[in-house]
């Protein structure tokens, strides 16, 4: 996918006051990040919401509602994402209980929320040929490893579409660390999984960059303590990231350690 609103550097910001030897840990959010997003989540949300409609007729037709009314809830307006909007940055779970608000089954929360996790983590592995890294992604993230860098996921997916994303892109060994969200734990930009991520790695936050796509994801970094640098591969604009990331690349493949030191 073609970076949106980039200069022909493949560095387009860098606040970094940091050295390179200070950073020891590399956390990523996964779609947008390393996964090509757009594709992938846009068909997963119609084939949900597909199914969602058919599940609940009754209830879409009570409040005069169609698919695009759900999906637009979550932030897909045609095939534009909102960077702000529930795809882009939320947990299932808030994805849940929005369409629960609206379509007010008589099934309780928890029972609605468990079927809408379950209708996506299918749509992802009913589509498998739509997970595709981003070009370089891998390449790099093997360079990373290789300089002894820990590398961890702090995605808003779930365990299960997480884990299958991740061993279908080739990419889940590279891993020392797997941070989803799934209900069990508070999602971005609460700084619970980069806590997560310096627990099992022996790490401070302060030797962690988070990398990501969306402006919650920079916000995540902020509340953790940890350094920010913001990709254009995913949802969010240059202008968009530019007030709240340390540093932006085109890209997750661009990266160098030596980009910490400049």
């Amino acid at each position: 996918m073609t970076p949106k609103n980039i200069t022909p550097k493949n560095m387009i910001q860098n606040k970094w006051t940091v050295k390179v030897m200070d950073i020891k840990g590399l956390l990523f959010d996964k779609d947008g990040t390393l996964l090509e997003f757009h594709q992938m989540w846009l068909k997963v949300s119609q084939g949900v919401v597909t199914a969602l409609s058919h599940r609940y007729c009754t209830e879409m037709q009570k409040h005069l509602l169609t698919e695009d009314h759900l999906l637009e809830a979550i932030g897909i307006h045609g095939e534009y994402v909102d960077n702000h909007g529930l795809l882009a940055a939320n947990p299932v779970e808030d994805t849940a209980e929005a369409w629960f608000k609206m379509l007010t089954p008589s099934c309780e929360l928890a029972v609605f929320t468990a079927q809408v996790k379950a209708l996506f983590n299918q749509q992802v592995e009913d589509n498998p040929s739509l997970i595709q890294p981003l070009p370089g992604v891998k390449d790099t993230l093997i360079k990373l490893k290789q300089k002894g860098f820990r590398l961890g996921i702090a995605t808003a997916d779930t365990k299960d579409s997480t884990i299958y994303s991740l061993e279908k892109a080739g990419l889940i060994d590279l891993f020392d660390y797997l941070g989803y969200s799934d209900g069990d734990i508070a999602p971005k930009p609460a700084p619970a999984l980069l806590q997560g991520f310096c627990e099992r790695c022996d790490l401070t936050p302060a030797q962690v960059v988070m990398f990501g796509d969306t402006v919650s994801d920079m916000a995540f970094g902020l509340n953790a303590g940890a350094g920010k640098v913001g990709v254009l591969t995913g949802t969010a604009t240059q202008d968009e990231l530019a007030p709240h990331a340390d540093c932006i690349l085109a890209s997750v493949a661009d990266f160098e350690p030596e980009c910490l030191a400049r």
